[in-house]
């Protein structure tokens, strides 16, 4: 990856979507890992869905670089540097079928056509070969479908995919779903790497205790409302898990 990269990060001021998520209000700065845990239906999706323009919210505003952005889509989402790695990598976040190059460039085609409008080889080739060097995707040859890639691998392609665009937020939904043991402290690592690199990330967490070791600030959502704040280092794990069951 790149050197750091500075700007102010990402959020939402008062944004509410009728019976999904209520007056939210969240920023995550440049290279900060913020987590939002909670039991399931509590609308983190929805919310994170929106972010990346998937859905329309019905009130409030989502923040780049500190700006109000409207996001019709999720290719405006992309144009203002918003990238979301879904849950469910099989049927959302990658063609499985397809090989690793063409998912990872599949984000990028603009980025690496030459001056005549047609795929350039040599710079498919640098950014495919970049991003496989920089997330440790272990992998014989970018022109194999990703099917027959490990879940940890194939994850690192799906998050690879969204590094090609240079983020300012990126958006990981449940990111170590369907990750064995060995891989998932790879997938720590990277997530480290992209804050460490100053980029905004944004991770919903289905166990507390990936959110309290990867994240600098905890958020628990309840039927559709952030109801609490925490900080790793002042607030225990049992204390988060009695708020979320609570």
């Amino acid at each position: 990856m790149a050197g750091k990269i500075q700007h102010p990060g990402a959020g939402v001021r008062n944004l509410s979507r009728h019976g999904e998520y209520l007056n939210i209000n969240l920023r995550v700065e440049a290279g900060e890992v913020v987590s939002i845990v909670g039991l399931l239906g509590a609308g983190r999706t929805e919310l994170c869905l929106s972010l990346f323009g998937m859905t329309r919210p019905d009130a409030g505003e989502i923040l780049i670089n500190g700006q109000p952005v409207t996001l019709h889509s999720n290719q405006d989402a992309i144009r203002h540097g918003i990238g979301y790695v879904s849950e469910d990598r099989m049927s959302r976040g990658l063609v499985m079928a397809q090989s690793i190059e063409d998912n990872i460039i599949s984000t990028v085609f603009h980025k690496v056509k030459d001056r005549f409008g047609f795929l350039s080889e040599t710079k498919v080739r640098d950014l495919v070969d970049r991003l496989i060097k920089a997330l440790t995707i272990k992998v014989s040859d970018p022109h194999l479908p990703v099917n027959t890639l490990s879940g940890g691998n194939a994850q690192r392609v799906s998050i690879a995919k969204w590094l090609a665009i240079g983020p300012r937020l990126l958006i990981l939904d449940s990111p170590t779903v369907g990750v064995d043991i060995a891989n998932k402290a790879g997938i720590y690592g990277i997530i480290s790497d992209l804050a460490a690199h100053g980029i905004a990330v944004l991770m919903i967490c289905d166990e507390i205790e990936e959110a309290w070791y990867q994240s600098h600030r905890i958020l628990v959502m309840q039927k559709g409302q952030i109801t609490h704040s925490f900080l790793p280092d002042s607030s225990s794990q049992a204390r988060i898990a009695e708020v979320v069951n609570g």
